[in-house]
């Protein structure tokens, strides 16, 4: 990452990491990509998670191979990165037709025994949480 990349933490990914029973699940069938994850509460299981909007890429990273970049500041909490390289690779390839139609974003976020998980997108919101029973 340049120096002038900044991670802006944006909230943490609930509950906490000691409480999922599986491991994050990631899917992206086009459009929009949900990572969701399964945890207990109270002798409850539950399933929570983030929701990308109009995703233009995405990657990860397990476990061994994430750098201490990668899990700064982003240990079970999502976060931006501003001034992010890759974001600037994907805005460059951008066709001239719909150049700077695409807003995008570097959101990150690093799940303890998963690993980092960086998705490129115009926005991100927190799944509903709902029963798993």
């Amino acid at each position: 990452m340049s120096s002038t990349t900044v991670k802006r933490v944006i909230g943490p990914l609930s509950p906490p990491p000691s409480a999922y029973t599986e491991d994050a699940v990631f899917t992206h069938p086009g459009g929009d990509a949900e990572l969701r994850c399964t945890y207990e509460r109270d002798g409850e299981l539950f399933i929570g998670g983030l929701r990308f909007r109009r995703v233009r890429a995405y990657r990860f990273r397990a476990e061994g191979h994430c750098t201490l970049w990668h899990i700064e500041d982003a240990y079970d909490t999502l976060v931006e990165v501003e001034g992010s390289d890759w974001v600037g690779e994907l805005l460059a390839a951008e066709p001239s037709e719909t150049g700077g139609h695409w807003k995008i974003r570097h959101f990150l976020i690093y799940i303890d025994g998963a690993g980092a998980y960086e998705v490129a997108a115009e926005d991100v919101e927190w799944l509903l949480e709902v029963s798993a029973s």
